[in-house]
């Protein structure tokens, strides 16, 4: 008998059974990564820590207005109406000084404040008494009109310059009638106007500078947001959520500036702290400044007082040369 020869098969796909049997121990060697991989590894990479650092590089390398002044808008809506505060601020970068004066218009104003404010104390099943404050005037507002003080120029969290983060009583402000005033502070607020007892009283909100190590961070995936594509990473706090209140950057992928920020709570005081606050940056004249924050849940003031979309709008900036010390000197 002749020995058989082997020969190599070629099948109709144009590929030869030798080769075929390559492929496929090829993947099988490769099955095991195949299989570790996973939707849930996604974002999970090395990338979100790298854009989230290069991002908070960017916030470094930013150069400040030394001056600037805008307009500032307070809205919302409560008893189907809107209600609207608007404030002149004046901001000196070297210190972070900030003045705020409200702009009252007079009708506005009478309207707002005719009527009667009423406060109640209740107390239930033993517990510590609480406060509300009612008003028989239904275009009164649902809260006390406070000085909102945010730095035009706040990462809130990405570096350890940080806003005021806090409200405080409005210079010049005219009090309801029959309304004793707080004493002594240097700037008064009507009582009855002033937050409940049993409501966390609002104070500055101390925050660190974020690293990546305070958060795990994830990419979502790129974006569109104000004609940019922007990586958008979602954050989680590995401690202290109180404090690390940063949840969502919206980074361009070009510059890696940061176009918008979502934060868990503005203020340290109920009900600002409960809310998921949305930060939007705008680029004026080379600086990237705040343009709006907002909130899309619904604050609760009291028993019955719940307010819907609460937004300020940073508008009109302008960049003097100067403004005069004697602007800031009501908050020293």
């Amino acid at each position: 008998m002749r020995p058989s020869t082997r020969r190599d098969r070629t099948l109709p796909s144009g590929k030869s059974l030798r080769s075929l049997r390559k492929e496929s121990a090829a993947l099988v060697a490769l099955l095991p990564l195949l299989l570790a991989w996973s939707p849930a590894n996604v974002g999970e990479t090395p990338q979100a820590d790298a854009i989230f650092t290069r991002a908070k590089g960017v916030w470094r390398a930013r150069v400040e207005p030394p001056f600037a002044s805008y307009g500032l808008r307070e809205r919302y809506e409560w008893h189907d109406r809107l209600h609207e505060s608007w404030w002149q601020v004046s901001y000196r970068s070297s210190d972070s000084a900030l003045s705020l004066r409200r702009i009252i218009v007079p009708e506005e104003e009478n309207a707002r404040l005719r009527g009667t404010p009423i406060t109640l104390n209740i107390r239930m099943h033993g517990h510590p008494a609480h406060a509300d404050a009612f008003d028989t005037n239904p275009d009164a507002d649902a809260f006390p009109i406070l000085d909102p003080q945010i730095e035009p120029n706040a990462s809130f969290g990405m570096l350890p310059h940080e806003p005021k983060s806090a409200l405080v009583g409005t210079a010049g402000e005219t009090p309801r009638p029959n309304v004793a005033q707080q004493s002594p502070a240097p700037v008064a607020t009507p009582a009855s106007l002033a937050p409940d007892p049993g409501q966390t009283p609002l104070r500055v909100l101390v925050r660190v500078e974020a690293v990546a190590r305070d958060y795990r961070v994830v990419l979502a995936g790129i974006e569109r947001l104000r004609d940019s594509d922007t990586y958008h990473l979602m954050l989680t706090p590995l401690r202290d959520p109180r404090i690390y209140r940063l949840r969502d950057l919206w980074v361009d992928t070009q510059s890696y500036v940061t176009v918008q920020l979502a934060v868990a709570g503005l203020f340290d005081g109920k009900p600002y702290d409960d809310a998921r606050w949305i930060v939007s940056y705008v680029p004026i004249d080379g600086y990237y400044l705040v343009g709006q924050i907002k909130t899309a849940d619904q604050l609760r003031f009291g028993i019955d007082r719940f307010v819907g979309g609460l937004q300020f709008d940073f508008v009109q900036y302008e960049f003097p040369d100067t403004i005069p010390p004697l602007t800031f000197e009501h908050y020293l």
